[in-house]
Parts: structure tokens; sequence; C-alpha cells
């Protein structure tokens, strides 16, 4: 008879990122403008998320795929939203741009791309 093993509940507590879609329109040739602060994203949903290293086969595999690997957390799996390349991360005041979203059956694996700092309203401080 197996022993029953007790399920480890993994800790995400190495902060908290809010996932945003970019609602800023296109300029005037219709070229696509990024978002400078946040009232150019649209929040999907704010996780708490834990950091995880970054491995020589994500590193290689960014490369090969072009783009720069900054960080890469894990969130809980949220359920009904649908994380993409679309998508931004907002941790902090910093503006990432999620390169790749892998799926698991609890977690979502984002390896992220930082954009640059969001610009801070006079009004909100």
């Amino acid at each position: 008879m197996p022993i029953p093993t007790k399920k480890v509940n993994k800790a995400y507590n190495d902060g908290v990122c809010t996932i945003c879609r970019e609602t800023k329109d296109a300029s005037t040739f219709s070229a696509r403008v990024g978002a400078t602060s946040a009232d150019d994203l649209e929040a999907i949903c704010t996780m708490q998320f834990a950091e995880n290293s970054v491995r020589m086969e994500d590193s290689s595999y960014a490369e090969q795929m072009g783009y720069r690997l900054d960080r890469k957390i894990s969130i809980r799996k949220p359920g009904g939203i649908r994380i993409d390349t679309e998508c931004s991360a907002v941790i902090g005041r910093t503006l990432y741009h999620v390169a790749k979203a892998e799926y698991t059956r609890e977690e979502v694996y984002l390896s992220l791309t930082e954009v640059r700092e969001l610009e801070v309203d006079a009004d909100a401080e």
C-alpha cells in the first residue's frame, strides 16, 4: 500500500503583479504606441507571484526567439483569464512585456521583458 503524500502548497510571496492590456490607440500613422502611464493600461487581474530563477534553457530560448529575458515569475492560474503575449505585467512602477506564458495545471510561468518605468500622476501622490 503506497504511503499517502502530503500536498505542499507553493508560496507566492515575492510580490504583487498586475496583468494588463494596453488601451492606448495607435498613432496617426498606425504605429503602435507603448503605454507610458497606468492610464494607458486596462487591468485584467492582480496576482501574487513567486520569483523564479532564469535557467540557461530559458536564456537560450529567449535569445533564439529574439527577446531579452529580464525576469521569470510564476502565478496561480487565474480562472477564466487567458494571459498571452498581448498582455503586460506591472510590478511596482515597472512595466514588463509578457514575452512567453507557459501554462501548467495549477500555475502560469511568465517570461518578462522590462519595457519602462511608468509615469506617476502628480495627483495620485
